[in-house]
């Protein structure tokens, strides 16, 4: 059976083509300029750019699969394999340290002899100045489009031009010098860098594959939903969310007055999702679980002519990120505007929350 790409891959995809081919024109030009001067700097600098590649692929591959629609066999799609291939791509950066480091270490007390500066810091700026661009279309297009796989990669186009920066000013201070000794001390200081900087990404990685969500991406859903806040919503809570490649997984309880219709509630999911995605501007898969109100909600409850009502409306129910994620089994507090909430407390809705009757679900 064909498989369709699914929104947003078609600038991803092109994006990954590109950091391909770029990738291997600049390092063509920077083992080019290894060649002319023998340098053990411009040479750690020529093997980032193999890993650029490298990474390059497995990035593509990634961003490839993350675009294929959900079948019975990946029901949830294969977004997460991003992860994955940012996380092999922060190893490959920190490879590249190790290996640099043994090549230029026994440099430091061997000494080295170096030639042709002049074209090798040539050749060494502009690939570097097309690195820089790459690193910020691939950024651009990934924070974007949501693909941790591609965010990873530019990153670590970045990471090579500031040290292709740094590169370029040592050297310069050894033609100006004739101090050799500094091009091994600066591969060893590039070596340091692409270690601490390749540990970050896999340590990013690993908390994506943990199912961590940022706090912009909580913030930004909770903010989505208090925008497309309507009086039957009387207590949303338990979000929980989970980001697969570009695509946001949600789901919560909805606390909706008990006299909706199934066909209402229908209704109500489908305009809440189509708000979360017009306001995140990226694909979401939503599912709501609704629970019938109790007369324990009436005090915050905001619909007018309510025919089941047993109190009138005092004040309406918090809104924030500490509530919509609670447990309303678990909490302590009330849900009454103008209360204190701590964030490390859940909710108690009334007579109902240790689980008796008119508890929530």
């Amino acid at each position: 059976m064909k498989r369709k790409l699914v929104w947003p891959f078609d600038a991803a995809l092109s994006a990954a083509a590109l950091s391909i081919v770029a990738g291997a024109l600049i390092c063509a030009i920077k083992f080019a300029a290894y060649l002319a001067t023998g340098s053990s700097a411009i040479f750690s600098d020529a093997v980032e750019s193999v890993n650029n590649i490298l990474a390059a692929l497995v990035s593509a591959y990634a961003v490839w699969q993350s675009a294929r629609s959900p079948d019975r066999d990946h029901p949830f799609g294969r977004g997460r394999l991003e992860y994955f291939s940012a996380g092999f791509e922060g190893g490959l950066i920190a490879l590249a340290g190790v290996l640099i480091l043994y090549e230029a270490t026994p440099r430091i007390f061997t000494g080295v002899t170096l030639s042709r500066l002049d074209a090798g810091l040539a050749l060494t700026a502009a690939g570097s100045a097309l690195n820089a661009g790459l690193g910020w279309i691939l950024v651009r297009v990934g924070r974007r489009r949501n693909s941790a796989a591609l965010v990873a990669d530019g990153m670590h186009v970045y990471s090579d031009v500031l040290t292709s920066l740094g590169l370029l000013a040592g050297l310069g201070l050894v033609r100006l010098t004739g101090w050799t000794l500094l091009d091994p001390l600066l591969a060893v200081g590039m070596a340091l860098w692409l270690l601490y900087a390749g540990g970050r990404i896999v340590l990013g990685s690993f908390h994506r594959l943990m199912d961590r969500v940022s706090p912009a991406t909580r913030d930004a859903v909770v903010a989505a939903l208090a925008a497309v806040r309507r009086p039957e919503m009387i207590l949303p809570h338990r979000l929980r969310l989970r980001e697969t490649g570009p695509q946001l997984e949600a789901d919560f309880h909805l606390i909706a007055p008990r006299f909706l219709t199934i066909e209402d509630l229908h209704r109500l999911e489908l305009e809440i999702g189509r708000g979360l995605v017009a306001a995140l501007g990226r694909p979401i898969d939503l599912l709501m679980h609704s629970d019938p109100c109790a007369n324990e909600h009436c005090c915050a409850c905001e619909m007018r002519n309510c025919p089941v009502r047993s109190e009138a409306q005092r004040a309406s129910s918090l809104w924030r990120d500490y509530t919509l994620t609670a447990d309303p089994h678990q909490g302590q507090e009330k849900i009454l505007a103008g209360q204190s909430l701590a964030p490390s407390a859940g909710l108690r809705l009334g007579p109902g929350a240790d689980g008796g009757p008119g508890a929530a679900n």
